[in-house]
């Protein structure tokens, strides 16, 4: 009973999408311009870099508040099914036409309470990864990458956590199918082809 609760308050948690209400403030939609995607990214090309950390520190520390309330009721293995849950929410938010965003700043947030030194050693990968490839996306997959090592390192042995670490993983992943595509056809990736001339 308590795991289903903690999943839905995780799904409901994920589905208030930071960046689709800051941009409601300013009668944009982060779904319609640049990327399309409701991410931190494409609110720092909309409203720049204040709005864009704004964005992502909420995210963030929302993912950190969910792991921490997971793991003070449930076993790691379990918990880490609860950061499923909330990824779910932020792909296909309740409260957002179940439009949303990918996924990584909640990812980087959960995973900043199990296992801080992997998520540190993530940012530092993020940068690797942008610079190698000159995308955005690049970066948050090589992100993604370290955080599971360390997720599966946290979850030991245990088949149900590995299983819950392999599915967040999963699911960043197909949110970024058309930027692989587009890596792998090497067509423009939309991370940066669009210009920022309108950019407030």
């Amino acid at each position: 009973m308590m795991f289903t609760a903690l999943c839905l308050i995780a799904y409901a948690a994920g589905s208030l999408n930071a960046s689709i209400l800051v941009l409601k403030l300013k009668k944009k939609d982060p779904r319609t311009l640049f990327s399309k995607n409701a991410g931190t990214t494409n609110v720092y090309r909309i409203l720049g870099l204040k709005w864009a950390g704004f964005v992502l520190m909420t995210d963030v520390g929302k993912a950190f508040l969910i792991a921490a309330t997971a793991s003070r009721f449930l076993s790691a293995p379990a918990a880490l099914w609860v950061g499923f849950f909330l990824l779910l929410g932020n792909r296909f938010p309740c409260f957002h036409g179940f439009k949303g965003g990918k996924g990584v700043a909640h990812f980087i947030g959960f995973s900043l309470f199990f296992t801080p030194l992997f998520t540190v050693l993530s940012l530092a990968g993020w940068c690797a990864g942008y610079l190698f490839f000159r995308q955005a996306f690049a970066g948050s997959l090589v992100l993604v990458a370290i955080l599971v090592i360390g997720l599966v390192r946290t979850s030991g042995t245990d088949f149900m956590g590995i299983a819950g670490v392999l599915a967040c993983m999963g699911c960043i992943i197909i949110n970024h199918r058309n930027n692989l595509l587009a890596l792998v056809s090497k067509n423009p990736c939309m991370d940066i082809s669009e210009k920022m001339d309108d950019t407030p």
